[in-house]
């Protein structure tokens, strides 16, 4: 008995040694951009409540995994015979799509979530002050993870929501799968054009 007490305190102690540790490094993190030495106040904020039922629903269905515009990224890589890929590796951002072997990470990022580049959408209307620090840390956060993932000599990509839409996907991945192909030293695999059914 006494054991289990010793062995339950020796786990207390880890555990709020390595949450000091995580804080500590925050504030080393926050230090070395120049800001104050305290924790955002975002940090620890949570969400406000949803303006409507509609939008709570929308927000709870969110998925951080498998998402529709990952599934179709994923076909198009496998319809190319680009394979081999693993899901959410477990290096700096959990890339959607990463060959490990060769150091290749493919993003997938949704466009309002991550502030798409080519969209420019606007913020929502209500609570403006909490949506405008979340994003901002978003955008922050993915850029230490592409910096963090290029400096352990990671080639990374990133494909956005909108380059997946009907008219522009194509082109989409015209551009990438030849720097793909070519990074993995694998052969595209030619399209195959599906031919129309015949009326029985």
């Amino acid at each position: 008995m006494a054991k289990a007490k010793a062995s339950k305190k020796n786990g207390q102690a880890k555990a709020e040694r390595a949450a000091a540790e995580g804080e500590q490094a925050a504030r080393e993190a926050i230090g070395r951009s120049g800001q104050s030495g305290e924790l955002p106040s975002a940090v620890s904020r949570e969400a406000p409540p949803a303006s409507s039922e509609a939008v709570h629903k929308s927000m709870v269905s969110n998925k951080r995994a498998n998402t529709k515009p990952e599934l179709l990224v994923r076909k198009r890589l496998r319809e190319a015979g680009l394979t081999g890929y693993r899901l959410q590796w477990k290096v700096p951002g959990r890339p959607d799509v990463a060959w490990p072997g060769k150091r290749i990470a493919l993003f997938v990022n949704g466009c309002f979530w991550h502030r798409c580049p080519h969209c420019n959408l606007p913020l929502p209307k209500s609570n403006v002050e909490y949506w405008h620090i979340k994003f901002e840390r978003n955008v922050e956060r993915d850029e230490r993870n592409l910096a963090a993932l290029r400096d352990m000599g990671w080639r990374v990509h990133v494909i956005w929501e909108c380059q997946l839409k009907k008219k522009v996907i194509d082109d989409t991945f015209a551009d990438l799968l030849p720097v793909l192909a070519e990074e993995l030293g694998k052969e595209l695999k030619a399209a195959e054009v599906s031919k129309p059914e015949l009326p029985a």
